[in-house]
């Protein structure tokens, strides 16, 4: 029987699919769970070693014997104190020891609560992962501590071998042990070059068997014909679409700007564009949507991932497979290693393109942001560089399509509003090609001194979308939810940049009107001896109700679509199931 302490079972059952089995234990009163939980699962080989500071030692000696890594349990206070000669010879001799230390409850630290010691990262300087695990309550308390566990573990042979620190508060019931079955639990996999050529294989024939891959490209910075050929060897090979965005920077066969489809959809209307299969690489992606729909069906994908450093970052909450390698490197790999005829049958790519030619945000926009990025986008030459401000930048642009080469960057990776237009200046000093950057009034006024860096060259645009305040929470709040919203969220104001701008000689422009911004905007692919300046002045409430009637009207068009589509299906699809499609469309 185990302990009915969530984050032991889920520490035992990961320690067993990571073949972890030997243990030096320590008595103590906090450590009581752990160690009673893991001496009565057979599967563990148990050591009894009283003194800590010995324990480790022990445990490294076992280990160098057996070519294996040793766990190490101590209970809470200055046992853990002990550890630390040996965790530190440990991460000079490179063994893989996994310290367990049992912990008090955390918010009585400092609060004279006996044996309860700063213990959190006290190994930090001498282990290769330290991880502090969270009092399992709720679901994504159980996503934590699991995938922090796993974190931990797979460090222990990673680039390597040597220590790791895993800290367990215990702050409930230590004396039930009615568990008998220990909780199914992921172990996150790591997959490098060097493994078995047989291993990949393996993978390559577990690939072709899925019908529905979605590969997600997060924000990238460089890729070249060579990464662009091996996602499109990858694409005519297995029954997948590369969802991309603007700061992608992919373009290619196989590729589609997924945005604004997961925008505008309704999450109960996901379930047929639910992958079977995620693989996602790159940093970051703008979309708002597209991860908690994909989080809401969980249940019925598995997700790997791409990572040159072999991190482990689980947006999905289903992770299952890392594979430590550059994006070519997986493409081309298994490219190769397709099964013989192995081909892309584009069943699953048309749903969602079928999908996107359903939705109509562009035609008769009326002045404002909106219609400013349209306008744009079909301006800026190819080969430029844009810079997208954080929030209602990224979204807007990412409606309209640019031209193959534009090379987009935004600070997605923080999302914060403090330094777009440095990033900006920096990225366009150093290319010959036209530069524009489209921000916020809210981002500009922050980072506004960077408007006078030395040096800046006359490819500068910069477009300031002013209209006087923070409309995003106009966007998804509103006066409706909270009458005062103006003042001190939406931080309402009535700045202008034109007498800071002129005094730096740039070239200054304004706008008011769709008739403004047709003739000024075309002006900014031209040739100038000054940078320039456009200053759009909208409205942020309006721009707000815009945005929302527009994902309103074509979650209805494209919710009617599917209806119909449904209708036409009641020989395969139950009475039910229609009921609830119609019941989600009046939501």
């Amino acid at each position: 029987m185990y302990s009915t302490i969530k984050s032991i079972q889920l520490l035992t059952a990961l320690l067993k699919k990571y073949n972890i089995n030997k243990l030096v234990l320590s008595p103590g009163g906090s450590d009581i769970p752990i160690i009673h939980s893991l001496e009565n699962d057979d599967f563990f080989e148990c050591h009894s070693v009283v003194d800590e500071r010995s324990a480790v030692y022990y445990g490294i000696g076992l280990a160098q014997q057996t070519k294996s890594p040793v766990a190490c349990i101590c209970t809470s206070g200055t046992a853990v104190s002990n550890y630390l000669p040996g965790m530190t010879e440990a991460f000079y001799q490179d063994v893989p020891i996994v310290a367990i230390t049992a912990d008090k409850d955390p918010y009585r630290l400092n609060q004279l609560m006996l044996q309860k010691t700063q213990q959190v990262n006290i190994f930090e300087s001498v282990t290769k992962k330290s991880v502090n695990l969270p009092v399992v309550r709720g679901g994504n308390d159980r996503w934590y501590c699991e995938r922090l566990i796993n974190e931990a573990l797979s460090e222990l042979d990673h680039h390597g071998t040597g220590p790791v620190h895993i800290n367990i508060p215990i702050v409930e019931n230590s004396a039930v042990y009615d568990c008998e079955n220990l909780p199914q639990v992921r172990k996150i996999n790591r997959i490098s070059p060097d493994m078995p050529s047989e291993k990949w294989r393996k993978y390559a024939e577990r690939l072709s068997k899925y019908k529905k891959i979605l590969v997600i490209a997060g924000q990238n910075n460089c890729f070249s014909e060579d990464d662009r050929a091996c996602v499109e060897k990858f694409f005519e090979k297995y029954n997948c679409l590369i969802s991309v965005e603007h700061m992608s920077n992919l373009k290619c066969k196989g590729c589609l700007m997924t945005y604004p489809l997961s925008e505008c959809s309704m999450q109960g209307m996901f379930g047929e564009l639910c992958p079977d299969l995620i693989i996602s690489f790159g940093n970051n992606i703008a979309s708002y949507k597209l991860k908690p729909m994909i989080k809401a069906h969980k249940e019925k994908f598995v997700h790997w991932q791409i990572d040159t450093a072999g991190r482990i970052r689980d947006f999905s909450d289903k992770l299952t497979d890392v594979f430590e390698c550059t994006p070519q490197y997986f493409f081309n790999c298994f490219a190769e290693n397709a099964p013989q005829n192995s081909k892309n049958d584009m069943t699953y790519y048309n749903m969602w393109n079928d999908d996107i030619k359903m939705l109509d945000y562009s035609s008769n926009l009326p002045f404002s942001n909106m219609y400013v990025a349209k306008k744009l986008a079909e301006i800026i030459p190819d080969r430029s560089v844009l810079h997208l401000a954080i929030l209602s930048s990224t979204r807007t642009m990412q409606f309209f399509d640019l031209k193959p080469n534009v090379k987009v960057y935004s600070n997605i990776g923080a999302l914060g509003i403090d330094g777009c237009m440095s990033s900006f200046f920096g990225q366009a000093s150093a290319t010959d090609e036209l530069a524009f950057c489209v921000v916020g009034d809210l981002s500009f006024f922050y980072d506004m001194n960077s408007a006078g860096i030395r040096g800046i060259k006359n490819n500068v645009r910069i477009i300031l979308l002013n209209n006087g305040g923070g409309s995003e929470f106009h966007f998804f709040m509103g006066k409706e939810k909270i009458p005062t919203i103006n003042q001190y969220i939406c931080a309402e104001h009535h700045k202008g940049a034109k007498g800071w701008i002129e005094s730096l000689g740039y070239d200054y422009y304004s706008a008011t009107t769709k008739e403004e911004v047709d003739n000024i905007i075309p002006t900014l692919a031209e040739e100038s001896d000054r940078p320039i300046f456009v200053e759009i002045f909208t409205d942020m409430e309006e721009d707000a109700k815009l945005i929302n009637r527009l994902f309103h009207d074509n979650r209805m068009k494209f919710g009617g679509m599917k209806l119909k589509m449904m209708e036409k299906a009641k020989s395969i699809l139950s009475p039910s199931q229609i009921q609830k499609a119609k019941k989600l469309l009046k939501k």
